[in-house]
């Protein structure tokens, strides 16, 4: 279980801003992605390298249905507000990541960010809202790298806007388990104790609880991603995702 009396040992890289590749190692083994929507498996970094390819996946922090392209293919067609994509195979080619409200993909994009993805490197790539409230396209990279036997990692991914920085705590816990998360910002994974608990999200400093997100499972060997969202007149929700490295993808 998480120590909550004590708080955890934490490692990992420093916080990665939105927009920027960092800590990005190529895996050996295939991933299995689980969200809300269902589990996904994904081949391995090293496969991906050998295709030329990059895995990406997509989340839609808005609250209405987009479409993503990806120069001039699009790899996201409709996708609800909230949700999140299996990873995909790109090419490593430099293009556009364009943003569109779903089914409107002419003229103008809302947003644009061009991008080069490194070969068999895996990426988040995330359609949010900014403080102005204009929407924006961010590209995150996504260290799966395995814990240490018997522990999980987490991070936190904040998109959340007019929420300020953000404080993770577990459940009665007095350290906080992620520590002053900025808006578009990416806390870089870390390894924590596995069990199940509560993640109770706070303003930066403040014992106040603005989100609690119950009955997490932090199992061992995995990965975890908690997207906070909303912010600016909505309520703040969370999205988890759990990936994990498999031998094969069958």
């Amino acid at each position: 279980m998480l120590n909550v009396k004590n708080g955890i040992v934490l490692t990992g890289c420093l916080a990665a801003m939105l927009g920027t590749f960092a800590c990005n190692k190529t895996t050996q083994e295939a991933s299995k992605t689980t969200t809300e929507n269902g589990t996904s498996t994904a081949p391995s970094g090293s496969e991906a390298k050998r295709a030329d390819t990059a895995l990406v996946r997509f989340v839609n922090a808005t609250l209405d249905p987009k479409d993503i392209f990806f120069g001039d293919t699009k790899p996201v067609s409709n996708l609800a507000a909230g949700s999140v994509t299996p990873y995909m195979q790109l090419p490593t080619e430099r293009h556009e990541f364009k943003l569109f409200d779903a089914g409107r993909s002419t003229g103008d994009p809302l947003s644009t960010d061009s991008e080069g993805p490194s070969a068999g490197s895996h990426y988040t790539v995330v359609a949010m809202m900014k403080e102005d409230g204009k929407p924006a396209l961010n590209v995150i990279s996504d260290d799966l790298d395995r814990p240490t036997p018997g522990k999980a990692k987490i991070r936190v991914i904040h998109t959340a806007p007019g929420v300020g920085d953000v404080d993770v705590y577990p459940i009665n816990g007095k350290d906080a388990l992620i520590s002053g998360v900025g808006f578009a910002k990416a806390a870089s994974y870390k390894e924590v104790d596995p069990g199940i608990t509560e993640l109770d999200v706070r303003r930066h400093g403040s014992k106040r609880d603005e989100l609690k997100v119950k009955d997490v499972h932090l199992d061992p060997d995995k990965l975890y991603t908690v997207i906070l969202m909303g912010g600016k007149g909505q309520p703040l929700t969370a999205n988890v995702i759990e990936d994990q490295l498999v031998n094969s993808v069958g």
